[in-house]
């Protein structure tokens, strides 16, 4: 993988190691200026070593989840890349006919074929051009065919029949022995001679010497199979959906199907396998000329570099989405490092009390600190690293066994490279260092007196200490330095070359990503110059809102709670208005979250109570979040744009708000719990004991109920959004009253189904209730469509459907022309009229639903409308260059959309602008829908020698829709490594009170408390915090996905709203048997500490 999030990987891995020196070269300072200080910060790692390894492992998880990420990234790419060298061989560029550009077609699977006249004239002009980066040019002709296998009586519906050019062989060293591994010679083959690759060998039950038969128009021929070839495009994989082949002489193929045409031409550049790719730009150039210069009716094709490049596309995508995925944890992980120090700093509170007493500053407990959570952070990143590198093995298992069913096509292989190993390694560090850093500054800020008492704070209002000046202009310079990025940029674009002042700021340049946007993004706004111009400069850039806190909290001595109201104020509107003006969802959530935090803190500075202030706030951005997300607002705010980081936003903002919503009502719930524990009179004195603790340290509750409640809540959204989404497409009504497909071989028609299955001897038809046919277009009959009629047409499938598939489809409509009241008049016009059209839902959507892999979209229909004003669009045939003008009059719903792609117009029209059709497809309606496998099944051998493939359209759906599902639950087995984080909060936690509270725990033995009632109160207590996460996570979870999938544009919105119970049940039932697990152990220690010594613990 070379790049991540459009960079490249080699460069972040510089700056990353760069970011790290200097981290490591802070604590370097700390050994050689204070040793001692250095000393004293480790000498408390092996005091406890079970909470060192638990400190250890919170630490690591940041870095697990990088490393998984990047590592997941790294194995796909590797394992595509892989695939597309082997499977493409010599192959590096291909020439197919027309002015073809380039598209995500397989190789030499555009449908039409390169006419002979056209081949022999591009092989002359590749000879004469005589170019040194060219070795080899070839004609390949792919044909389908069924073949069987008299001797293992296997057969296979579609086998792709493959011809080599044995005069252009030079440069294409591709049909290699699965045996031996030789080189075997196309042109010595005999005219019934052939190779059969390793797949179609396998499906046959294939061995050298044995005859397959196979059918062309329905005429039977025999080709003795002389060896085994490896898997190559030249011996018959075609893509990913049809691998079988058996190769043998172009001419031979061209005799048996009468013509003389190619596929495609293949091009082979100077050089091996994997080397020959570089050369690619300078080979296409050439091509381009030689096309051009001698006037073909040809154009490039897809190229091996095409492969590569989607391979790595493939790679980033992963890494980049499980890396998203992951901030989840990642976030749950930084809350954890600041409670573990902030409970390291309880612990050690009179330490450092007396330390400061005797003279330390606080700068050297924050030196102090730094040096030991560096120490926990270099062990713990490489821990997290290599662990990260092993999840990423298992995922890629897991991912393999995934794909294995499916027509993916690739073996996903594990690996990793060092540069990713290195990047996730200094990701952490610095990520884990920043958070230490902000937890030793807030922890080294105490009041010396009751550090040594042990007593709380004294948090009167102290007065303002004097302006200090030198700090004011530091905090202005730091603030500056993004407006220095927006002058340079400016000097630049008046043509300054790249100086040292300009790489210097664009490394540690925010101004930089700041004024990027500015010139790319801030002209012609509607909010005008202020909202874009300045706004990336005050937002973006971290620089501006650090400098301003040093000037007002360092320089002016303001109170922090005014500065942080301020900035949630003043910030959350600057988003609040970008999100509006841009229509973007998450500038304008983040905003109005903000601001509710700021106004929240703003009342309480002004003494209001904590508790309605901050219930009233979080249940109002609860409310707020769940209507923004179902469209509820759009006619306040309009219609808001977002993407996947909406998924983390919502998250961390709802969890935020119910945890402060939670533990400013804890008394409630508390009380609540100890009534309920009162019907249990042998365990009533541990509840009561259980429930009072966690009000006395709001903060440790708090943040425990937010690292839970945030991994809980993205495995509960996950959960709800895969299960509705199977709903939607595994429903009824989605296979529109149709049980079977049928589909023809393109080289053998079938003009009647029933009477040629009769003719087999089969007694299937009588299981029918109705038939269908489609036309379908291929070959000389592509298909285009624009809307535009002045503008460019694009490929898209346009369906000729009969009379019968018209009269009995119930395919249902998700959007009807005005004037049509049900979804049966739609489909009735199209019988009755020849100019009207129903297309599928793909090509009306825009939003994260769109599975289309065509361009074309269709403008004027409004997802949100039902009805709309029919749609004018132009069909086209390009070679015959006939057109017609359609009316569109229905959009088919999402879920059945999947199975009824394409545009639907009357079969007579089909045929008056493309002509005969390349095949069709008979779909059949059965009297006993749950016999449609068996049907498929008898349908297929029946008609063996014509090459149909029949299929349960239930079954393909179902078979589908689980390889998402599964990916789904890979999805939810990587992001539930966060639990891991609450658990060890959970243990950490645990740990902590076994040693904080030594003397209560004896006080409580000495007035009567057993030691299993002890060590119940424990169990309790960890229980009521997790079993109260879990329900906060579940509960936000399912009130904002509720909203989403019921939302008027969303496509599952008809199927209704229904909750997976069996998953969350076994996430929550997992959750805190963990929990229990981890608190198990310091229970047990609670309990067994003897009375007189605990009561004697100072």
């Amino acid at each position: 993988m070379d790049e991540f999030f459009g960079l490249s990987m080699t460069t972040i891995m510089i700056v990353l190691l760069a970011v790290l020196a200097v981290c490591l070269s802070t604590v370097a300072y700390v050994v050689l200026r204070n040793r001692i200080l250095f000393l004293m910060g480790l000498r408390n790692m092996p005091r406890r070593m079970a909470q060192t390894l638990l400190i250890v492992i919170g630490l690591m998880l940041s870095t697990l989840i990088i490393s998984a990420a990047l590592s997941t990234g790294d194995t796909v790419d590797y394992s595509i890349s892989k695939l597309a060298y082997e499977t493409l061989g010599h192959v590096d560029e291909t020439i197919q006919p027309g002015n073809l550009q380039k598209d995500a077609s397989s190789l030499g699977d555009s449908g039409l074929d390169v006419e002979a006249d056209q081949y022999r004239d591009f092989q002359q002009a590749i000879k004469t051009a005589n170019d040194p980066n060219i070795d080899g040019s070839m004609g390949v002709l792919f044909e389908p065919a069924p073949v069987l296998n008299p001797t293992s009586r296997l057969s296979e519906p579609y086998v792709e029949l493959t011809g080599l050019d044995t005069s252009a062989l030079d440069g294409f060293p591709d049909v290699i022995s699965a045996k031996d591994g030789h080189v075997l010679d196309i042109a010595s083959l005999g005219p019934n001679e052939a190779y059969m690759n390793e797949k179609a060998a396998d499906k046959l039950g294939t061995r050298p010497g044995d005859t397959v038969q196979f059918w062309v128009n329905n005429e039977q021929h025999e080709f003795k199979i002389l060896d085994i070839v490896k898997d190559r495009v030249l011996t018959g994989v075609a893509n990913d959906q049809h691998k079988e082949g058996i190769v043998t002489r172009l001419d031979t193929l061209q005799k048996l199907f009468g013509h003389e045409r190619v596929s495609f031409i293949a091009i082979s550049n100077r050089g091996g396998v994997r080397d020959s790719v570089a050369l690619t730009d300078s080979v296409e150039n050439d091509l381009r000329g030689v096309i051009q210069n001698n006037n073909l009716r040809l154009g490039l094709g897809d190229s091996k570099d095409d492969g590569i490049r989607t391979a790595e596309q493939i790679g980033n995508f992963m890494a980049t989405f499980f890396m998203i995925l992951g901030l989840f944890s990642i976030g749950a992980g930084v809350l954890l490092i600041i409670m573990i120090f902030v409970m390291l700093a309880a612990e050690r509170k009179s330490e450092m009390g007396m330390a400061r007493a005797v003279g330390m500053k606080r700068g050297h407990l924050v030196q102090m600190f730094l040096s030991e959570g560096t120490a926990y952070n270099i062990l713990s990143a490489m821990v997290g690293a290599g662990l990260g590198i092993l999840v990423s093995f298992g995922m890629a298992y897991i991912m393999s066994s995934i794909f294995a069913s499916s027509d993916f096509g690739v073996t996903i292989e594990p690996h990793f490279t060092p540069r990713s190993l290195l990047i996730a390694y200094s990701l952490g560090v610095i990520l884990t260092f920043v958070t230490v850093t902000f937890a030793s500054f807030r922890i080294s800020n105490l009041n010396i007196v009751a550090a040594i008492r042990g007593t709380a704070e004294d948090k009167r209002s102290q007065q303002r200490p004097k302006t200090n000046w030198g700090v004011v202009g530091l905090g202005l310079a730091v603030s500056l330095v993004p407006f220095l990025g927006l002058l340079l940029i400016i000097l630049k674009r008046g043509g300054i070359p790249r100086s040292w002042p300009w790489v210097l700021l664009s490394i540690f340049g925010y101004g930089y990503l700041g004024s990027w946007l500015f010139f790319n993004r801030g002209f012609g706004a509607t909010w005008g110059w202020l909202l874009h111009a300045v706004l990336p400069f005050l937002l973006i850039p971290p620089l501006t809102p650090i400098g301003l806190w040093i000037i007002l909290r360092g320089g002016l001595g303001l109170p922090s709670a005014w500065i942080l109201s301020g900035f949630g104020l003043l910030f959350g509107t600057m988003f609040f208005l970008l999100g509006l003006s841009s229509d973007k969802a998450f500038p304008f959530a983040l905003g109005f979250s903000l601001m509710g935090a700021g106004f929240a803190r703003l009342l309480t500075v002004f003494k209001l109570p904590d508790r309605p202030v901050y219930t009233a706030v979080g249940i109002f951005l609860i409310a707020l979040w769940g209507l923004t997300a179902g469209g509820r607002l759009e006619f306040l705010f309009g219609t808001l744009s977002g993407d996947i980081e909406m998924f983390f936003l919502s998250g961390v903002a709802m969890v935020t708000a119910a945890t402060y919503v939670l533990i400013y009502n804890s008394d409630i719930i508390l009380a609540l719990v100890t009534r309920i524990g009162g019907a249990f009179g042998t365990i009533l004195p541990a509840v009561k004991t259980a429930v009072a603790y966690p009000l006395e340290n709001r903060f440790r509750t708090g943040m425990t109920l937010a690292m839970i409640s945030l991994v809980v809540f993205s495995l509960t959204m996950m959960s709800t959004m895969n299960f509705n989404f199977d709903r939607l497409f595994l429903s009824d009504e989605s296979r529109g009253g149709w049980d079977v497909r049928v589909e023809e071989n393109a080289n053998n028609h079938i003009a009647d189904l029933d009477g040629a299955l009769r003719s087999g001897g089969s007694s299937t038809p009588e299981q029918f209730r109705t038939e269908g046919r489609v036309s379908l277009g291929g070959g000389a009959s592509s298909t285009e469509v624009r809307q535009d009629l002045n503008g460019k047409f694009e490929d898209y499938p346009v369906v000729g459907a009969d009379k019968g598939f018209l009269e009995n489809s119930s395919i249902p409509l998700d959007h009807r022309a005005r004037g049509y009241e049900t979804d049966h008049a739609v489909w009735h016009e199209l019988h009755a009229a020849k100019d009207v059209a129903v297309i599928d839902s793909f090509a009306v959507r825009r939003g994260g639903f769109n599975d289309s892999s065509y361009d074309f979209k269709v403008s004027g229909i409004n997802e949100n409308d039902k009805t709309f004003d029919p749609i004018t669009l132009q069909i086209h045939a390009p070679l015959s260059r006939k057109s017609k003008q359609v009316q569109v009059i229905g959009v088919t719903s999402l879920g059945a959309s999947t199975t009824f792609a394409g545009l639907y117009i009357p079969d007579s029209s089909f045929r008056e602008v493309f002509g005969e059709p390349a095949l069709s497809n008979h779909f059949i309606g059965l009297k006993d829908p749950s016999k449609s496998k068996d049907v498929a099944k008898d349908i297929e051998s029946t008609l063996l020698t014509a090459g149909v493939q029949s299929d349960s359209i239930k079954a393909k759906v179902d078979e589908d829709q689980a390889l998402s599902r599964n990916f789904f639950y890979l999805m939810q087995g990587f992001m539930s490594l966060g639990l891991l984080v609450g658990i060890a909060a959970v243990g950490v936690i645990a740990f902590r009170m076994v040693v904080e509270r030594r003397q209560q725990i004896g006080m409580l033995r000495a007035i009567g408390y057993k030691r299993s009632t002890v060590a119940l109160s424990f169990l309790f207590e960890s229980s009521f915090v997790t079993l109260l996460a879990i329900v906060s996570g579940m509960l936000l979870a399912i009130w904002l996905s509720y909203f989403l999938l019921s939302a008027p544009d969303f496509p599952t919105n008809k199927n209704g709203y229904a909750v997976p119970w069996l998953q969350l049940v076994f996430f929550g039932v997992f959750t805190y048997l963990a929990s229990l697990l981890m608190t198990f152990i310091p229970a047990r220690q609670a309990a067994s500490i003897p009375t007189a010594e605990a009561l004697r613990y100072e």
